[in-house]
């Protein structure tokens, strides 16, 4: 999804037989986002400058040809993090940024929709993630982007468990090799279809989602999918279902809730779950504000509840600027096992271009 885009029309030197000069449209975007995040485990209390994982630094451009009545394309994203938000740990507080794709495809689209080939989005991506509150960037609906490789500890055997193997929004397959086919839009809905290839396991998903005009009564933004990993071995089939909603009234309260689950063939795994709701409040469009709750079950052990309450505020004096700060607190629970909370504090600066 483009944070921001500047259009650029180009002529190019390509002539057709006529003689006739093509035009390019190329649309450069990106941003960068910084921030110091303090995170106190009960044993462990850091401090780190990463780069927030929620809304990565990231650089992109779409290029397009009108040809007819169709257009021509070509999507390149990369990622450019250094010390990734969920990926820094009190030993390893600073990891040098590599460039990482994204997005390499290139599309045609008409009035038959839109067909996409390459590295990109599945066709269900992002459906757990609708969000209206504008607090996306400090309070994502996965909570363990920020401080994920931060360790439970139990208080009891010093077992340990990543903040992130413990708590996820079971958001479908994200970006893969993959040939993806967006419908038409029907009644106002867009829906989504694609097969691919993620770490050599085929991967099949269909997702739809609609932005709902509802006048006076706001907006609202619900999507759903169902995606399918061909993982092998005893695991056979892994199954993810879920969608959200996100509402947000002409007054800027706004409210968001969420569900996927996943499962696979495998007895010996438990299908996990995930479920959170969310309150907020835009004012003046500048400043909005949001509480989270979320809670992960059974993504580690049977019968382990990871639950996480997070708190955000964002401040956007111009549509391209987001200064943010947020705190959250993180609970793990399992049977015979006395897990101290995590908390993590996060203050930083998104700047798009």
């Amino acid at each position: 999804m483009k944070p921001c885009s500047k259009n650029l029309v180009i002529g190019t030197a390509l002539a057709v037989s006529s003689g006739v000069v093509q035009a390019v449209e190329l649309d450069f975007y990106g941003q960068i986002n910084q921030a110091m995040m303090a995170t106190d485990n009960g044993t462990d209390s850091e401090t780190f400058i990463v780069d927030n994982t929620s809304s990565s630094t990231r650089v992109g451009l779409v290029a397009a040809h009108e040809v007819d009545d169709l257009t021509f394309g070509a999507h390149f994203e990369a990622q450019f993090q250094s010390n990734p938000s969920n990926k820094v740990t009190s030993t390893t507080k600073s990891i040098s940024p590599e460039f990482e794709e994204r997005h390499v495809n290139v599309f045609v689209k008409g009035a038959f929709g839109k067909i996409s080939i390459g590295q990109g989005d599945g066709a269900a991506n992002g459906n757990v993630e609708r969000d209206l509150s504008r607090t996306s960037v400090i309070s994502f609906t996965n909570p363990s982007l920020l401080g994920g490789n931060i360790n439970f500890i139990d208080a009891n055997s010093s077992t340990t468990v990543a903040l992130k193997k413990a708590m996820s929004d079971l958001d479908f397959e994200s970006r893969y090799d993959r040939l993806r086919y967006d419908l038409p839009k029907l009644g106002g809905f867009q829906v989504a279809v694609s097969h691919g290839v993620k770490a050599n396991n085929n991967v099949t998903e269909i997702g739809a989602r609609r932005l709902f005009d509802l006048g006076s009564g706001g907006h609202l933004f619900a999507g759903a999918g169902y995606s399918v990993e061909s993982k092998g071995g005893t695991a056979g089939d892994e199954v993810t279902v879920g969608g959200s909603a996100s509402w947000r009234a002409k007054s800027g309260f706004n409210l968001t809730a969420a569900y996927s689950t996943v499962s696979d063939d495998n007895p010996a795994n438990p299908d996990a779950d995930f479920y959170t709701v969310k309150a907020g409040y835009i004012l003046n469009k500048k400043n909005a504000v949001s509480v989270r709750y979320a809670v992960a079950n059974d993504l580690v052990s049977e019968g382990d509840t990871a639950d996480s309450i997070v708190l955000g505020y964002v401040h956007s004096p111009t549509k391209n600027i987001d200064l943010y700060a947020g705190y959250g607190i993180h609970g793990l629970d399992r049977s015979g096992a006395n897990f101290d909370d995590i908390s993590v504090l996060t203050t930083g600066l998104r700047v798009k271009f």
